[in-house]
């Protein structure tokens, strides 16, 4: 009898990649501090789309986007301007575009283009990203394997 593929693939099999963000709009003046109402959905070569909470930015916004490493505990509170020593990573970016959650009417999705970062650790991150899909990948594949040889 052939097992499905996801009873064979445990989700402790996979190292957990991700990062939390907390945002600082710029033009408003407001922060966004609460990591978990902030998912990331699509990295880009220049800029990342977000799922936020409708009403923390429009169009045009300059934004400051902090990234915290995932286990990170935050020992400080975000500033209200400068650097935030607990990031990993930041970027000054744009607001795009933002779109309506069909899903979820309290939320909406925006594309930011980062407008002042440092593209040497943003390309670290991306590729960061990219070898955990590849092994991911590779895990995927090799299961079709061993299910092609029962």
């Amino acid at each position: 009898m052939t097992k499905l593929i996801s009873e064979c693939i445990l989700k402790s099999s996979f190292t957990r990649l991700g990062y939390k963000l907390l945002i600082r709009n710029e033009t408003s003046h407001t922060l966004l501090t609460k990591p978990e109402l902030i998912s990331i959905k699509e990295l880009k070569e220049r800029g990342v789309t977000l799922e936020v909470p409708i009403n923390i930015c429009q169009k045009g916004h300059n934004l400051t986007l902090f990234f915290i490493c995932l286990d990170a505990e935050m020992t400080s509170r975000l500033p209200d301007f400068g650097h935030f020593k607990d990031a990993k990573f930041e970027a000054i970016a744009k607001v795009e575009t933002i779109e309506r959650n069909q899903k979820n009417e309290n939320t909406v999705f925006i594309d930011v283009y980062f407008t002042q970062y440092d593209i040497g650790e943003w390309q670290k991150i991306l590729n960061e990203y990219e070898k955990n899909q590849e092994e991911i990948n590779k895990m995927i594949m090799h299961q079709h394997d061993i299910r092609d040889e029962e």
